[in-house]
């Protein structure tokens, strides 16, 4: 047990707070149309914007209501959700929430009517603008007056608890947004292609109301000539005027703002499939912290742990007090976080080639490593004759693609020192097939890929593994691209000529290895690490668990860009296979295609490996759909029928969350100092949320970082027997050990259902946009204009 501060602050005085609501039932919606749960969520949000009320989606039995705090008689009956048209049957009930004792059935009604009034009020407030639920950005940049080409935003993100004590606790975290300062109207004149930007995200500046946008494509005319329907208020405007009319500008004017001859775009709010039109003069694309026109911001966005917790109590003071919740009654939030005593999982034991075991000695045993040494231990292990690889199956033949424009003496060296550190994590020698390719001409992405594509053709080359030098002016997209063409045939690992060459010194028209020690030092770990990648790719699993995890089998399922990519792990990492398969869902599987996929799967994994299992555990990389779950049952009693599993296998769908929607942070708090201090948390440290939602700490102490440790979130979204969260949590942390095989000496943020799909799904599933720039060099891509087609209100 240890002592730690949590970002969660506690709401001091809602057992005076009360509210009286009523529900609404929601019938004539197909409830086994595919999209039943996104028209529900579309309805409840459309009544809320109607009534300017806080709405939630309530279950009862079977029974779908809405629970809204708009207690007239006279709510609209019928909403139109194309071709679908919702009715709703008033309750002539009036309910109450007492804040004092809420029951388990209204804990999220009270959390939505809360964070609705906070919600409200922040909006409010002249300095900030609401990008999402509960996100937050100052619209002054941080970095203004610098020569950046981005404005840095500052920011904070909120969420609501109700935990275990029966208190509501706020929790809120700092962010970043980063932002273009130039528009993309701006952008068109010097030149640019617009069309490049289709799918990006974007910043509209509508006079004070600042959102988020998903650039679709422009139109053939500027937004003086578009005209469109507004639902607004039933009549037609072009662009121009309707900017002018409805969007108030808090320093100048909307006229000086937006020149009426720029061009007119279709976009809509991500992820919702409605189109709108809008002015190219207020878009400023905005990027991710990996872009890389953003790096050399990126330390805006770390901080430290002391830091970073004194900038939450800072937001909580200024901006969440005294928040007037209606009839006088203002929310009264102390600035103080809570303070905890949190259980810790213990670093489970790993197993090496040779049954070489690493265990962490745990109070003060007899055997085992000190923990700071944990993670260059792995390392060191794998480089051990002793130890080294756990798998260590026959390799396919191995090749490397070297291009013309490299010189002969680094691409020698680099492949020499590379096969020896393949040498020395194998048991054998380690040689490659050398195939030399003419990049000089190949000057486009097309011509690239082509060349790659000629040389396999050429060499007959039908199955195997590839290390690809990428030429120094290779396509952005090259090594997704030619991963996703070949993977059938090949499994390629990607360097950069321009990398590799930046360790060499020229000396006399030939290339040796710079001899400065710490340029020498980050060579032979560049080699290091690439061979590792070297080692995945050809599905040679450096370690495993040494014992069996709480759940015996587990599916980590990702879906990016109509593929889906299925991750299985059986044994304790000891047996890993990925496999991905085309889909037509953008985010989310079809019950068919997951009854398909998981039948076939399981029964040839089951069949091969000899398995019993009693329990099969799914983790979804992000959000789980019903139609998923359903599809998953469906596969395990077909399974169950056909004698591969026994009749009583307990399963479950667990949320891996990237993107904390807890937004919790967990510090360690070192008491022992007058200052009281604030620090990282070490790994294996967790919080129960309640009994389906936890944190785990997968990064932290003893590993050393700039930053925060951001703990990963996980939240139970389905079982047919009810899964332990603390279980659940434990083997995610066990099997985050795992998704450090590609780093062994670092720690991993994500469990290797999730890792494994990361590093094997994103370079097959390219952007659809970027396929295009395949073909697009004689043929410009002609999409079809949308129309502009809405059910809601214009202004979210």
């Amino acid at each position: 047990m240890t002592n730690h501060v949590l970002n969660l602050f506690a709401i001091k005085n809602l057992s005076e707070l009360s509210y009286k609501y009523r529900l609404l039932e929601v019938t004539k919606l197909p409830h086994k149309n595919k999209n039943y749960l996104e028209n529900l969520h579309r309805l409840a949000g459309m009544v809320a914007s109607s009534l300017c009320k806080p709405v939630c989606l309530y279950w009862q039995g079977n029974k779908v209501y809405l629970a809204t705090t708009e207690l007239t008689k006279d709510i609209k009956t019928e909403w139109r959700l194309i071709p679908h048209v919702a009715v709703l049957v008033p309750d002539s009930n009036i309910y109450e929430l007492n804040f004092s004792d809420i029951t388990p059935h209204q804990i999220k009604l009270a959390l939505r009517l809360l964070s609705y009034n906070i919600r409200s009020a922040l909006i409010k407030v002249p300095e900030i603008w609401n990008d999402s639920y509960g996100s937050f950005y100052f619209r002054e940049a941080i970095n203004a007056g610098d020569d950046s080409q981005v404005d840095v935003l500052r920011g904070f993100v909120y969420r609501l608890h109700y935990l275990a004590d029966k208190n509501i606790y706020i929790s809120l975290d700092t962010t970043i947004r980063y932002v273009d300062r130039i528009s993309l109207w701006a952008r068109v004149i010097n030149g640019e292609d617009v069309n490049h930007y289709r799918m990006h995200h974007f910043l509209y500046k509508f006079g004070v109301q600042w959102y988020r946008i998903q650039f679709l494509a422009s139109t053939d005319y500027c937004i003086s000539e578009q005209i469109f329907y507004s639902e607004r208020d039933k009549k037609t405007y072009n662009v121009y005027d309707y900017t002018k009319k409805f969007a108030t500008a808090s320093e100048l004017e909307i006229t000086t703002q937006v020149d009426p001859n720029s061009i007119a775009i279709v976009y809509q709010y991500p992820y919702k499939n409605l189109e709108r039109y809008g002015a190219s003069d207020l878009c400023y694309k905005t990027y991710k912290t990996n872009d890389q026109k953003v790096a050399k911001l990126h330390t805006y966005s770390i901080l430290k742990p002391i830091d970073r917790l004194e900038k939450s109590k800072e937001l909580i003071d200024k901006y969440f007090q005294n928040i007037d919740l209606g009839n006088n009654f203002k929310l009264v939030i102390p600035a103080e976080p809570l303070e905890k005593n949190i259980d810790k999982f213990e670093i489970p034991d790993l197993i090496f080639g040779n049954n070489k075991i690493l265990h962490i000695n745990r109070n003060d045993e007899n055997t085992g490593i000190n923990i700071q040494d944990y993670g260059k231990t792995r390392l060191k292990l794998l480089l051990e004759k002793e130890a080294g690889l756990l798998t260590r199956d026959a390799l396919q033949v191995q090749y490397i693609f070297i291009p013309k424009s490299i010189h002969r003496s680094i691409a020698q060296k680099f492949q020499e020192d590379f096969e020896y550190q393949m040498g020395k994590f194998f048991p054998h020698s380690y040689k490659f097939k050398k195939i030399i390719y003419d990049d000089q001409k190949a000057k486009n992405l097309r011509q690239q890929v082509e060349v790659i594509k000629g040389e396999v053709e050429k060499n007959e080359i039908d199955r195997g593994c590839a290390l690809l030098i990428l030429p120094e002016n290779a396509h952005s997209d090259f090594h997704n691209f030619i991963k996703r063409e070949l993977y059938e045939t090949l499994q390629f690992q990607c360097v950069d000529a321009g990398n590799v060459k930046k360790f060499f010194l020229s000396k006399n028209n030939e290339y040796q290895i710079n001899e400065n020690p710490k340029q020498k030092q980050r060579y032979f770990s560049y080699i290091r690490f690439t061979a590792l990648g070297m080692l995945l790719v050809n599905r040679q699993w450096p370690f495993a668990l040494k014992d069996s995890l709480y759940y015996e089998v587990y599916i980590g399922i990702d879906v990016l860009n109509n593929y889906a990519g299925f991750t299985y792990i059986y044994n304790g990492g000891k047996d890993c296979y990925f496999r991905p398969y085309p889909s037509a869902q953008g985010e989310k599987l079809t019950e068919r295609q997951i009854l398909s996929i998981l039948k076939k799967d399981l029964q040839k994994d089951i069949n091969s490996l000899d398995l019993h299992p009693k329990s099969i555990i799914i983790h979804r990389d992000g959000r789980s759909y019903i139609e998923e779950y359903q599809g998953f049952i469906k596969a395990i009693n077909t399974l169950q029928q056909e004698g591969f599993l026994v009749k009583d296998v307990q399963v479950g769908v667990i949320e891996i969350h990237k993107t904390s929607s807890s937004r919790l942070r967990l510090y360690y708090k070192q008491t022992n100092e007058p200052s009281n201090t604030v620090e990282n948390p070490s790994i294996g440290d967790y919080f129960i949320i309640n009994n389906a939602e936890g944190i785990v700490c997968t990064t932290g102490w003893p590993f050393n970082f700039s930053g925060t440790a951001n703990p990963l979130h996980i939240k139970i979204a389905y079982s047919n027997l009810e899964l332990d969260i603390t279980q659940a949590l434990n083997d995610v942390f066990s099997l985050s050990q795992l998704g450090a095989w590609a780093a062994p000496d670092k720690s991993a943020r994500y469990p290797a259902t999730i890792k494994l799909g990361d590093t094997f799904l994103e370079p097959i599933a390219s952007e659809s946009d970027d396929e295009a720039a395949l073909y697009s060099e004689d043929e410009p891509d002609e999409e079809e204009r949308g129309t502009y087609l809405t059910d809601e209100d214009e202004d979210e």
